[in-house]
């Protein structure tokens, strides 16, 4: 699992880096009517394939048409060397919505991909949450022991403080062992408190 963790933040880069972003298409793009290697980009890129009426009416602006059919080709030629496995995994690992582009006989590699990359994201978010919620106690305890020592209190207060104190303590280590488990149970390095 830590393998996967790893190896998967680098292809939730490489996802998220091919995402963002879609520009509009340009004068001189236009001009040229390269419409196939322009449909390829997309493709490869994941870019939704109803992109191409945004271009043909950015290019009519321009006074150019856009050819629709060399559009399409270049794109479904690009597109299988988007939905692959590797790239449904880094969606899926960064948390992102399943790309409907890769749908039919593309989904055969990518969704597989996108539902464990989805898995190792469950697992880092709950991770994370178990991480919170000692940190945000240690934060209670320490907030405690702060008043304790600097705050003159009545007597009543103190004791009820020192109990609840005792409670908080009880309760961060059940929340610690509750995260050493899940770290054991999914391969995960320990957290260090420090």
């Amino acid at each position: 699992m830590r393998v996967l963790l790893l190896a998967g933040l680098g292809l939730a880069l490489m996802g998220s880096t091919a995402l963002s972003g879609c520009a509009s298409i340009s004068k001189d793009t236009c001009q040229a009517g390269n419409w196939d290697a322009l449909g390829y980009k997309d493709g490869t890129r994941g870019v939704r394939r109803d992109k191409v009426a945004s271009y043909a009416d950015r290019c009519s602006k321009y006074g150019i048409s856009l050819n629709t059919q060399e559009y399409i080709t270049g794109f479904n030629a690009g597109l299988p060397t988007y939905c692959t496995y590797e790239r449904g995994f880094a969606l899926g690992e960064a948390g992102s919505r399943y790309n409907q582009v890769c749908a039919g006989d593309l989904a055969v590699d990518f969704a597989p991909g996108y539902d464990a990359g989805r898995a190792v994201y469950a697992i880092v978010q709950e991770h994370s949450a178990l991480i919170n919620r000692v940190t945000s106690r240690i934060d209670d305890i320490a907030g405690i022991r702060g008043r304790l020592e600097t705050e003159e209190l009545l007597p009543e207060d103190r004791k009820r403080l020192r109990k609840k104190l005792r409670r908080f303590k009880d309760d961060i280590d059940d929340r610690r062992i509750d995260l050493r488990a899940f770290e054991r149970l999914h391969d995960l390095p320990r957290y260090n408190f420090d």
